[in-house]
């Protein structure tokens, strides 16, 4: 069971990763040219660092096949404890009530790719 869940850990965390890398070199080469607004830009950071957790926890869910909803609170927690760690340390400011529903949305998208990714259909081999 814990060679299962370190190899499902080893390809989702690896997708969350070069995901997060390409999409980061993407949005700064979006934001070096100014081709999109501040605003936009924010969201667009978001969006995609959601869609990147969702499909890795999904991943890391099918490829461990029981108790995705665990698997994405666990994700989850990571996810918001890190996020609150750049923004306390980087930022320098207080947490505010925006970061606090992100930080909601995160966990629920989170456990919805986990209970997703558990029924995911597998390759038979």
């Amino acid at each position: 069971m814990s060679e299962r869940l370190g190899k499902a850990l080893l390809h989702g965390i690896a997708f969350i990763v070069i995901s997060i890398l390409i999409l980061g070199l993407l949005i700064t080469t979006l934001a070096y040219f100014e081709w999109i607004s501040v605003g936009t830009l924010e969201k667009l950071i978001y969006v995609s660092f959601i869609a990147t957790f969702f499909i890795g926890t999904a991943i890391i869910s099918k490829g461990f096949a029981q108790k995705g909803w665990l698997i994405g609170i666990a994700m989850a927690t990571f996810m918001v404890l890190l996020s609150m760690l750049f923004y306390t340390i980087g930022v320098e400011t207080s947490l505010t009530f925006k970061f606090v529903i992100r930080s909601i949305i995160t966990v629920v998208v989170c456990i919805a790719g986990g209970m997703i990714g558990v029924n995911l259909p597998s390759r038979k081999n």
